[in-house]
């Protein structure tokens, strides 16, 4: 009998602050209503007590309590952790083995954006990362991955970039974690559910499994005003189903022959594209004929996640019932993963040296990772850090060949390498310019 794995996702993006004006600006710029802000109208839309030519559920639906409700600081966010991190929280339904509830932190930085911060985001490279890794149920099996906000042109925190590949932001996000953290991730969430063809061709490169399509079965979900047109995040197409795929090289949204995985995720609690007793409903009847599933979802920290998982619980706990043959499974997002491929974990063995009278860094590894090249990186006196090329030398060899060309060594002061393995094991290497002393990490093996 096939398995059931099931993987929440949450978008780790750290307290968001919200005024009353804030609010109907949004009401505004999403459904075109131009109203007062009042506590009174605010009541009154959620109540559906305003015409507003038939668009009245979705606008109270949008203004819902537990949607508004966010966490406006880490001490905030902290007290609901600790109820969520209390074995009876975890364990209030367990899965077919007795497991617990998992969660998987996909965490953002909030680095490089120069505009105004309304939403009081928190700031800085490591910011939100550092945090969580001290506060994450790691005991319970959680892991923390990467989420991404492309920059946008205006620069602000709270507006929605399309570009990875136009701005360094990316890279340096990436080099950072792995010279300053020796983290490197195998698992992404998109910013905004959103990809686009540069964002799918880089993922492509360094990072097996991504939770991102966003395909529903009724269209109607995706009509709101600002996310018509493919805006945010266009899955029409994507498969409507609990299989992963690999994509197309020219459309993420088809099946076809990449090396990365795309996992199916819905949203939880908002607006639009919210998972339902249905999609479990599909996903337990397919388990039934033979096939595995894995059923995704997300949110983000800044609202009850606690919330957010009773509404899971009390569907999946339903659906489960009626299919009492089909087992399923609590998985983080890695696992689920590498249990519905059947992968196993294992290292790249990743290997560096230099040859100092070529100024050539070396780079092997013992097996074929995924992607084409390493993630290659450095930080130069002075604070600046670079993300490169390679060239090919060999099998499973690679090479830079530090000079005038490129950077002379003399300015380079860290060096950073990261690799996946197929299975999502995650190889970090930072090296020392001065001493070359070597520090190396095997992450998820």
């Amino acid at each position: 009998m096939a398995k059931v794995y099931i993987v929440h996702c949450i978008d780790t993006e750290g307290p968001l602050y919200e005024t009353l004006d804030a609010t109907f600006h949004r009401v505004k710029d999403i459904f075109g209503i131009d109203m007062e802000p009042s506590l009174e109208n605010l009541e009154k839309l959620q109540r559906e007590e305003i015409d507003l030519g038939g668009k009245e559920k979705e606008v109270a639906r949008a203004l819902d309590h537990s949607l508004l409700f966010t966490y406006r600081n880490f001490s905030e966010i902290e007290a609901m952790l600790g109820r969520l991190n209390s074995r009876e929280s975890r364990e209030e339904l367990t899965d077919s083995s007795g497991g617990g509830w998992k969660c998987s932190w996909f965490c953002m930085d909030h680095a490089g954006f120069t505009g105004e911060n309304p939403r009081m985001r928190i700031a800085g490279h490591h910011s939100v990362f550092d945090w969580y890794m001290k506060k994450a149920g790691f005991s319970y099996g959680d892991i923390i991955q990467w989420h991404y906000h492309p920059l946008p042109v205006n620069g602000d925190y709270n507006a929605c970039g399309m570009n990875y590949v136009a701005s360094e932001n990316v890279f340096e996000i990436l080099a950072r974690k792995v010279i300053d953290r020796q983290f490197f991730p195998s698992v992404y969430r998109p910013g905004f559910h959103t990809e686009r063809p540069d964002s799918h061709w880089l993922l492509e490169q360094w990072i097996p499994f991504d939770y991102a399509n966003q395909a529903v079965r009724d269209e109607r979900q995706t009509r709101q005003r600002d996310v018509r047109g493919g805006r945010l995040g266009n899955w029409a197409g994507a498969p409507a189903t609990w299989e992963p795929y690999h994509p197309d090289y020219e459309d993420y949204r088809k099946k076809g022959a990449c090396k990365r995985v795309i996992a199916r995720c819905l949203n939880m609690n908002t607006r639009m594209r919210n998972i339902s007793e249905a999609d479990f409903e599909q996903a337990f009847c397919e388990a039934q004929k033979g096939k595995d599933q894995l059923v995704s979802f997300t949110d983000h920290d800044f609202r009850d996640v606690c919330y957010d998982i009773g509404l899971m619980r009390r569907m999946l706990s339903k659906v489960s019932k009626k299919y009492p043959d089909v087992e399923f499974e609590f998985c983080n997002a890695l696992e689920g993963m590498r249990k519905y491929f059947g992968l196993v974990p294992h290292s790249c063995g990743l290997n560096v040296w230099m040859e100092p009278e070529q100024r050539q860094l070396i780079i092997r590894s013992d097996e074929r990772m995924f992607g084409t090249q390493p993630f290659f990186c450095f930080k130069l006196y002075g604070g600046r850090y670079v993300w490169s090329n390679l060239d090919f030398t060999g099998n499973h060899e690679w090479s830079f060949t530090f000079d005038r060309d490129s950077v002379e060594f003399d300015s380079v002061e860290k060096i950073g390498i990261a690799v996946n393995s197929i299975s999502g094991t995650t190889d970090v290497i930072r090296m020392d310019a001065r001493t070359l002393k070597i520090e190396k990490m095997v992450l998820n093996n």
